[in-house]
């Protein structure tokens, strides 16, 4: 389905010759643009200009407002981690579109961070809350804001490091932390060409100067694991496109990790559909020219970059793919893993959006009665999903639901 929009005076789709020039136009003169996904609403969109291109975005808060089929849509908040973070830890400005997030983590070590102080901030405890974001959240909302979340059959076979890095970097556009734009405290490293390694040593120098200007200076990465090597006093974290550049760990920091990281490390070798693992970390430069770990988080992707945290997880990412669905993956950003969330949400289910909530079998009342809050969730429709289940059945844009086969209804059980 071709999205349309009302730009200044005309309604055109995307693509339509003359298109680029219309926003180009629009842009200079500072005017918002109407998505027409839904005619019966006002939604409108802003331009922003990242990386020489005009980039259509939605207003803070609207996703959820947009149809179902339209690449604007949102699901809502409180199906993901998201509810939890959004106005205290991620703070949108409606009038100007940019966005404050503020960290659970530092940027400066100063004289009372002299070394390194944690692995990660992210581990389930008392203090976790949605005021700050952790490392963790932090990842999962760049990859939410990049929409590296949603799918699309049409999206097969074109996803790489370069096109997430591009989104990435789009994504932390129009970002702030601690009083700095974000963009220059991230670093996202670019595919690496053996024919154009001294070319890409210097654009990483550039990237890297605040870091290096400054001994107390932190930054932070979000790469993928190349692998986990032994080290002369320790490990060694290798990213891929970086193989010059190892991220060390003492023998401690290498216990504290694999032990805190047991469940990723083990779903992202067990996945043999050439699934990834990102890190996000927080990092200084010692002296030695090498970065200096801090804190940090790993997130598994499927061979899609699209994220999960169980082996049901992904067998669900892999249908709805398999399946040639449009959906929207959900993102646990700062929540412990005892808290339910929406894993997916369908976008090509007609008028309303479906949440697929994934079937669990320990009995936990606790959480049941949560995961039945959860499902009240307005605007959507609910479904619980477990292993062998076929997905509600997909609507064409257009038609009415009504028109289809209804489907069937949820295996009693418990949802997580």
């Amino acid at each position: 389905m071709t999205q349309r929009y009302y730009i200044t005076d005309r309604e055109m789709a995307e693509g339509e010759q003359g298109f680029e020039a219309m926003l180009a136009h629009a842009y200079a003169q500072k005017e918002r643009v109407r998505c027409l996904c839904r005619r019966d609403a006002d939604l409108d969109l802003y331009i922003t200009r990242r990386h020489d291109q005009h980039v259509l975005a939605r207003w803070p808060g609207t996703g959820a407002l947009h149809a179902p089929h339209c690449d604007h849509y949102e699901a809502p908040d409180h199906l993901t981690g998201l509810g939890q973070v959004r106005g205290s830890a991620i703070l949108d400005d409606a009038e100007t579109g940019e966005t404050t997030l503020r960290f659970a983590f530092p940027l400066s070590r100063g004289a009372a961070r002299a070394a390194p102080a944690a692995l990660t901030n992210d581990k389930p405890d008392v203090k976790a809350t949605g005021q700050r974001l952790t490392i963790r959240g932090l990842l999962h909302y760049l990859w939410d804001r990049a929409q590296l979340t949603h799918w699309h059959p049409r999206m097969a076979g074109k996803r790489n490091w370069y096109i997430v890095r591009r989104q990435l970097l789009q994504a932390a556009h129009g970002c702030k932390a601690r009083g700095m734009a974000l963009g220059d405290v991230l670093y996202v490293p670019e595919t690496f060409r053996l024919d154009d390694r001294d070319a890409i040593a210097g654009r990483r120098l550039g990237a890297l100067q605040p870091a290096r200007a400054s001994k107390d200076a932190i930054m932070i990465l979000i790469g993928e694991v190349k692998g986990i090597e032994p080290a002369r006093y320790g490990e060694k974290i290798m990213i891929r496109h970086l193989p010059d550049w190892p991220f060390l760990m003492d023998e401690d920091m290498a216990r504290r990790f694999h032990k805190r990281f047991a469940v990723e490390e083990e779903l992202w070798r067990s996945d043999e559909r050439e699934g990834h693992l990102i890190i996000a970390a927080s990092f200084a430069i010692s002296a030695s020219g090498l970065p200096q770990l801090i804190e940090s988080a790993v997130m598994p992707v499927s061979r899609e970059w699209i994220p999960y945290e169980s082996v049901e997880d992904l067998a669900l990412v892999t249908k709805a793919v398999g399946d040639r669905r449009r959906f929207v993956k959900g993102l646990r950003y700062n929540l412990v893993s005892g808290t339910p969330i929406a894993s997916l949400t369908l976008t090509d289910t007609g008028s309303e959006a479906t949440a697929i909530h994934l079937a669990r079998s320990l009995p936990d009342p606790a959480y049941d009665d949560a995961v039945a809050v959860l499902m009240k969730t307005i605007g959507v429709t609910h479904r619980a999903w477990r292993l062998g289940d076929p997905l509600p059945a997909s609507v064409p844009h257009g038609s009415s639901p009504a028109t289809t086969a209804p489907a069937p209804s949820p295996h009693p059980g418990r949802v997580h």
